[in-house]
């Protein structure tokens, strides 16, 4: 009976000292994913193309990025879901799809099913501050306005790109003022010398999530360096 009592212990004690070791692993990753950019998006192709362009004319790195938050993907005011059953329909969304290549500031998944359009124009239901998503994702059509920075910080899209059919990143620069704050602090012109960062909206379709990973803030006149302005 003794043995049996220090056996079952024992036993106890392997299981317990895993799990800690388990949860100490996933919260150790945890911790990691959410503090720096996730090696996803630093070791993809699109982010490696956007940093390259941008050391070329300023100091940024990706060990530079950290975590701010996380929001919901969609918002039911602007999202559009369509059952597509047929073929035909099908067809129909990849010509709709593929209408929108003749156009710069416009990006394709893998699949060449979905697209994000970021153009800087006033483009239909679109303001400059606005970026499009339109997409086949099974057996749905998605169609909606998947993210809006805020015009008063001098806000622009630069860049989106998709890093496999699920997830895509969009990289944003603003003025390095939070948006509750916007509003009663100086404000500033894209030709005068003010204050970003660089936004980096992480979108996980999967898990219905955007991560925002931003740049140490830097000095800049906004208009020398994009050509929106």
């Amino acid at each position: 009976m003794k043995n049996k009592f220090i056996t079952t212990s024992i036993i106890f004690l392997i299981f317990v000292c895993i799990g800690v070791v388990v949860t100490s692993n996933y919260m150790e990753q945890y911790a990691i994913d959410r503090t720096k950019l996730p090696s996803k998006i630093e070791e993809s192709e699109g982010f490696q193309r956007w940093i390259t362009n941008w050391k070329k004319r300023m100091d940024v790195a990706a060990d530079g990025f950290v975590y701010r938050e996380k929001n919901e993907v969609f918002n039911s005011t602007f999202l559009t879901v369509t059952k597509v059953e047929s073929d035909d329909e099908v067809q129909k969304i990849a010509d709709a799809v593929d209408s929108y290549r003749q156009f710069n500031d416009v990006t394709f998944s893998p699949s060449n099913r979905q697209f994000l359009d970021y153009r800087h124009v006033e483009r239909g239901d679109y303001d400059t501050n606005q970026v499009h998503y339109y997409g086949l994702r099974d057996d749905r059509l998605i169609d909606t306005r998947i993210l809006e920075c805020v015009k008063m910080a001098n806000c622009y899209f630069d860049r989106a790109y998709f890093i496999d059919n699920h997830t895509f990143v969009i990289s944003e620069i603003s003025r390095n003022v939070h948006k509750d704050d916007i509003e009663t602090v100086p404000s500033c012109t894209a030709n005068e010398l003010c204050t970003y960062t660089f936004k980096l909206h992480f979108i996980d379709l999967i898990n219905s999530e955007r991560l925002v990973y931003e740049s140490a803030p830097f000095d800049v006149i906004l208009s020398e360096i994009v050509q929106y302005f």
